[in-house]
């Protein structure tokens, strides 16, 4: 019986790590594309994941949801920061702070949040995005 219970434990261990795996190539893969199609340079070639939990899948399964965090640069010399959401395998929402160069005081400084997400609908993998005045959101 402690056999069992063991490789019990073990493929839900093993399966967590490839899942896991298999969701930062996603998350990558999402990312470049974000920054590719916001004229960005996505940094380190690389994401970091920071949360993960039990939730409620599209079709009201239970997944894994995992949220990462990556780095991209508007002009080669700043960082900046952006999140992304998976829920499984499918993304949720990604976020890019786009900082408003249109003034030169820096002590109002505000950014865009660059906020896109997918449909719920299994048909749709398009992306769609807005941009919003969000000088109140903090990660």
């Amino acid at each position: 019986m402690d056999a069992l219970l063991w490789l019990t434990l073990l493929f839900i261990l093993l399966y967590y790590w490839f899942d896991t795996a298999k969701a930062k190539e996603t998350a990558v893969a999402f990312s470049k594309k974000a920054c590719r199609d916001m004229n960005v340079q996505f940094l380190d070639d690389s994401v970091i994941r920071y949360r993960s939990r039990l939730a409620r899948g599209f079709s009201g399964q239970t997944v894994i949801k995992r949220s990462f965090r990556f780095e991209y640069t508007l002009d080669g010399t700043t960082r900046e920061t952006g999140f992304i959401c998976l829920s499984g395998q499918r993304l949720l929402t990604l976020e890019l702070d786009y900082p408003d160069q249109s003034g030169t005081d820096q002590s109002n400084h505000h950014s865009n949040r660059i906020y896109m997400h997918t449909s719920y609908s299994e048909e749709s993998n398009a992306l769609r995005s807005r941009t919003e005045e969000r000088p109140d959101c903090r990660h």
